[in-house]
Order: structure tokens, then sequence, then C-alpha cells
């Protein structure tokens, strides 16, 4: 309770004090510097093929003997002179008395609110970037000391234009070999011609209906090699310099693999990234079995990607992530 008292005690001794100086029209007070905003860092923090995330810091000076609070920033994004999003009150926090303190928050701007607005999109590789943005600080409730102090920036960024359009194409699944399955059979103590165990896999993974079922392929721990190649079109003319590229497949909705790419290839606006990887024998549930049947299917991909920008956009590699669905075919 006393302590409690006196935080009450030296904050009204601090009111009263500032109540008794002379103060400036801008916030200044007779002795003391003016409260400060500055926008201490900026930058690309992360990029998607659907969206790009800004990085902000703000770092507020308060030379007053109580503390400060405001709501945040508010910032409007400008896209090759064409507003295309605000956002109000990101970032705010609290300042204590003769204090300095820094806060981090992120901005999202998705590709498709500026495909809507900026004209001849695909024609583009850079986008020139402009964020307006603004802070309004209040000020303690003193006679002669103004509500509230403004401040103002521009910010400016080049972004890359994306349109993404993603396929798989190259799909692929080796069956076991026959002396996998010989072996296979083996441990598991059936009593099936090995011969015969293969054929089921070899017809199913052709898409038909095993002549001689004498396993269920799904009792069988057995690798089933798989190949195929991840492609990603840009249809603008944004570099996409990628590299490390992890990945998550689902087919019909189940999952598959996950791993790192074997390649990525560049061919003009388009990415080739080839898969090469192995999944078991137990995941060949009816879905995944759909496939070979249909010679078609639905998948997701998702993952991230290492994206080198120009150092003069950023230094240093950022990720670049994906969750892309759709439907393939294959022979």
């Amino acid at each position: 309770m006393k302590r409690r008292q006196l935080v009450a005690l030296s904050s009204v001794c601090a009111l009263v004090l500032m109540a008794c100086v002379s103060v400036g029209s801008d916030g200044s007070v007779q002795g003391l510097s003016s409260p400060t905003v500055d926008v201490t860092r900026f930058e690309i923090q992360a990029i998607s093929l659907r969206d790009v995330t800004f990085l902000f810091e703000l770092t507020v000076q308060n030379p007053y003997p109580v503390s400060l609070s405001f709501n945040g920033m508010d910032l409007d994004f400008s896209v090759q002179g064409t507003k295309v999003a605000s956002v109000n009150d990101r970032g705010g926090f609290s300042v204590a008395a003769n204090g300095k303190k820094a806060n981090s928050f992120t901005v999202t701007l998705t590709y498709a609110s500026i495909i809507a607005l900026v004209k001849d999109y695909t024609a583009k590789d850079w986008l020139d970037t402009v964020v307006d943005g603004k802070v309004s600080l209040p000020l303690p409730s003193i006679p002669g000391v103004p509500p509230e102090m403004s401040f103002s920036y521009q910010l400016k960024k080049q972004i890359p234009a994306i349109k993404p359009s993603v396929g798989i194409t190259g799909f692929s699944v080796t069956p076991p070999t026959a002396a996998e399955v010989a072996q296979a059979v083996k441990q598991a103590g059936m009593s099936v011609d090995a011969g015969s165990a293969l054929s089921v896999f070899l017809d199913l993974l052709a898409g038909k209906k095993p002549s001689t079922p004498v396993i269920d392929p799904a009792k069988l721990d057995l690798p089933l090699r798989l190949r195929f190649n991840l492609e990603i079109r840009n249809d603008a003319k944004g570099p996409l310099d990628v590299s490390a590229l992890g990945y998550a497949l689902f087919i019909n909705g189940e999952p598959l693999v996950q791993g790192q790419a074997e390649s990525i290839k560049r061919d003009g606006q388009k990415l080739i990234i080839t898969v090469v990887s192995t999944f078991s024998s137990r995941q060949l549930t009816s879905g995944i079995l759909a496939i070979f049947r249909d010679k078609a299917g639905s998948f997701r991909v998702s993952g991230s990607a290492s994206l080198k920008l120009p150092d003069a956009i950023r230094a240093g590699a950022i990720p670049l992530a994906f969750d892309e669905s759709g439907r393939f075919s294959f022979m």
C-alpha cells in the first residue's frame, strides 16, 4: 500500500512541476527536449507468392517525468503511384517517464490488392512502393501544452511483381523391386508367393484392380519412389531467384512426402523444381490409390525457399513462402 501511495504521489508531483514551467507550442518544456518518434527500421521481412510483409520499428524518446502512450501508426500504401491499402493504429505502446523504447510491428500487403489497382501489372518487374505514415503522440493534459504532437514519414521500397501459377508435371511412382518385396514378405511371416505380391503393387500403380490380391499393400512397409516437377510460373516480370526449397506435398487431401528439393532450374519466368522422394506402401490409402486409377487428382504443396533480393532492397536472403493447390494429371 505504501509503495502505491508513493508512486501516485510522485506522479502528482511530476504533473505539478510541469504545470509550473513554461512550455512551447511544439510541446517542449523549458529545460527539456521535445518527445521524438523515429522510424528506426523499415524493411521487407518476408515474401510469399501471394503477399509481402513489411517490418517497421518505432523508437520513442520521452523526456517528460510522466509516461506517454499512443495508439500506433497510420499508414497509407501506394504502389506505382496508386493507393492500394491503408491501416490504422499499428504498433502502439507506452514509454516510461524519462525513458526510451522501441517496438516492432508488421503489415502484410496482398498481391491481389495490388494487381486489382495497378495498370499493366504483368509488364512490371519491380514495383515502386511508397508508405506515408503518421504518428499522433498524445501529451499530458497541462495548461499550455498542446494535446498531441504529430510526426509524418515517407518510406520507400521496391518489391518484386509476382503473379504466380503453380502446377505439378512429370509425376511418377516406381514400384518396389522383386527383392524388396520378397524380403518384406519374409519379414512379415507371410506365406505368399513374392512374385504374386509384386504383381499386386504393379497392378495398383497401373490403376488396375489386382488380378491376384494375395496381400494388402498397407500391411507391408515397402519403399515407393516418387518423382515429380513442381513448376512455379510468374506471369509478371519480377525475378524469382530462389534456392534451398523445402516442401510438403498433399495428394487428394492426404500428406504424402516432405523434404528438400533435388534441384531448382530457372527457365525464363518459370521455376522448375525437381522433387525425388520415397514414401511407404503403408500410405497407399484409398485417396492415394485413386490418383493411379484416375490418372489425376488434387494437390496441395506448401513450404519455403530462400529468396535473394538486390542488396539495395534487402541485404541477405529472405524466406519465400508458398501454399498452393490445384489439380494435376499424368500418364
